[in-house]
């Protein structure tokens, strides 16, 4: 056997799969793809649809401060079309099951303390927010539902149903027909657009100023490409759909507190 160099170190870490796209077996390749990257295209009009909706007939949950959580976009843009509706096809209509996400995953021990160390970084990426939630709980009688709306909500509406799709479904499909890159990217891509919609019509802040559309292109869509694009090697490279769910959560649950605590920044 050669002996290790750095090179060809570096390049087994890029190529290692646990499960290349390459040995798994999907019903009907080809429809399941069309529909799913139709259906992709599609939410990105819907996106554009809601955040006309909520411009014109705002309906805030619990007096929320950002318009993700509003009725419109959380209940019906998101739990509705990219929770309900996807996983009704892939699990009843399509006919597979968990284990064809999960592919036979059993996590070692390594694998836990990774996954920890992976959940709690996500969370406190946004460990800003916290002093201002804290010194907001006490001036609502219904902080407790705020918290634990704040808490299960974005993993309703944003770790479940956005890596399921985009990840479990959309990217391994382009995977086993396009190669891994490719699907990485366009996965990405497809990601990243659904934001811009919403944001270009309502956006204000970090995520840019709604009308400015290059502005809304800075502050959502090179993070939330940039960050498609590390949860895209990582499913490809390991198969562990969960984990990025969890990541997922963890990252938003702190800002989606200090919207239900209507905190600004």
């Amino acid at each position: 056997m050669p002996p290790k160099t750095p090179l060809s170190s570096l390049k087994y870490f890029l190529l290692r799969q646990r499960v290349p796209a390459d040995s798994i077996s999907f019903k009907n390749l080809n429809g399941e793809l069309k529909g799913l990257i139709i259906y992709a295209l599609g939410y990105i009009v819907l996106g554009y649809g809601i955040g006309l909706l909520i411009l014109n007939y705002p309906l805030p949950l619990m007096g929320a401060g950002d318009f993700i959580q509003d009725f419109w976009y959380a209940i019906v843009f998101k739990f509705v079309f990219l929770l309900l509706v996807p996983n009704y096809l892939f699990f009843f209509k399509w006919g597979y099951s968990w284990s064809d996400l999960n592919l036979g995953f059993r996590p070692k021990l390594s694998n836990w303390i990774w996954g920890t160390v992976f959940v709690l970084v996500g969370f406190f990426m946004n460990t800003r927010h916290l002093a201002r939630i804290e010194s907001q709980i006490p001036l609502f009688e219904d902080s407790f539902l705020r918290l634990l709306i704040g808490i299960i909500l974005p993993l309703l509406i944003a770790g479940l149903p956005e890596e399921l799709f985009f990840r479990g479904y959309l990217q391994t499909r382009l995977e086993k027909k396009w190669n891994r890159l490719l699907a990485i990217l366009v996965t990405s891509l497809l990601f990243t657009a659904w934001h811009l919609p919403s944001r270009y019509l309502l956006a204000h802040g970090v995520e840019g100023e709604a009308g400015d559309f290059l502005g809304i292109l800075a502050g959502t869509g090179a993070p939330v490409f940039l960050v498609s694009l590390f949860f895209g090697f990582h499913w490809s490279r390991y198969r562990n759909i969960v984990l990025l769910i969890l990541v997922h959560w963890a990252i938003d649950t702190l800002p989606f507190l200090s919207s239900f605590f209507q905190v600004e920044f």
